[in-house]
């Protein structure tokens, strides 16, 4: 007998024999917080502050004591240096500033004998903040020089099967994905490892999934709802939905464009109805931790072992160093 394994559907053979609605129907409703954002330049800010107070200052005291009839081109010169500064500063908080939320979702469908699908979607989010803002730093050069781009792909798989009497109607199973209910959103303690199956009927009542931390694990809404520090500490929270337009297949080639082998990503399917009871099924991946694996290797290797890095000044002047380590890493 034949062993039974999953095998990649072409998406539009199956729009063709189903219809896109059910691929739509079924792409998970997410919940983001608009407190998930990169790291803001603080710094800039106040000495936007700092410098903008010393002009006025300066501007009051030259009008009070006449020194600009002294000398009027050193006040031109303090006034537009000042000012370009500020306009530098001020810019580089705004860019800052970013909240990050989900862009688009890539959806691959995978079938396993003729009674099983899997909609495997991946809700991609445009960056991903790490709690330690040294790590964080060092994620980003890794996100450059290996990754080559700075989204952070997640994955929902969603099971279908058919129905007994007919092989053209499926009907949902149930949802598999990375379950972080109960961590707080900045806590650095995930658990890439904790995959759980939930029902279909989980999502009655508008039960939405949402981020449940930095790394962009999921939480039902109801547990987010009873987690009253979380809740109000990260509001407000988005919902997005997909739709034809943000909802696309992605491809082979895609996927080769985003290094998708260097990701934590696996695609197969990793639950197996076939197999018996399907909500006792777990799974584990050698590759869950390979992108902070790397970043505490250069750490170890370049900033040292004994050394706690958690603000930037703990690593600025190895910055250029990190980056041609990871360059080399790739060569």
């Amino acid at each position: 007998m034949a062993q039974t394994e999953w095998n990649k559907v072409s998406f539009q053979e199956f729009i063709n024999k189903f219809n896109k609605n059910i691929v739509i129907k079924n792409a998970p409703t997410i919940l983001y917080s608009k407190k998930d954002k990169e790291p803001e330049a603080f710094y800039s800010l106040i000495a936007f502050f700092f410098i903008t107070g010393g002009l006025f200052i300066y501007i009051s005291l030259s009008i009070i004591f006449n020194l600009i009839s002294f000398s009027l081109v050193i006040f031109l010169i303090i006034i537009i240096t000042g000012a370009i500064i500020d306009v530098y500063l001020i810019i580089n908080y705004v860019r800052s500033n970013v909240s990050i939320k989900p862009l688009e979702c890539w959806i691959e469908i995978f079938q396993a004998t003729e009674k099983y699908y899997c909609f495997s979607y991946y809700p991609i989010f445009t960056g991903k903040s790490l709690p330690n803002k040294a790590k964080n730093i060092i994620y980003k050069l890794y996100q450059d020089e290996i990754l080559k781009s700075k989204i952070d792909v997640t994955q929902i798989e969603v099971y279908l099967k058919t129905q007994d009497d007919s092989k053209d109607n499926l009907i949902d199973m149930g949802y598999f994905f990375q379950n972080g209910e109960g961590i707080p959103f900045k806590s650095e303690n995930i658990n890439r490892n904790a995959w759980r199956f939930f029902p279909y009927e989980k999502t009655k009542n508008d039960n939405f999934l949402s981020t449940a931390n930095w790394d962009h694990q999921y939480e039902w809404r109801d547990d987010l709802e009873l987690d009253y520090d979380k809740l109000h500490a990260y509001a407000p929270w988005v919902i997005k939905k997909w739709d034809e337009e943000s909802l696309k297949p992605i491809t082979d080639e895609f996927k080769i464009r985003l290094n998708w082998d260097l990701r934590r990503i696996e695609s197969i399917p990793k639950l197996k109805p076939w197999m018996g009871t399907i909500e006792t099924q777990t799974y584990e991946s050698f590759k869950s931790y390979k992108d902070l694996q790397i970043v505490n290797e250069v750490i170890e290797n370049i900033v040292g072992s004994e050394t706690k890095v958690r603000k930037l000044k703990d690593v600025k002047d190895k910055l250029l160093e990190i980056k041609a380590y990871f360059r080399d890493m790739i060569l």
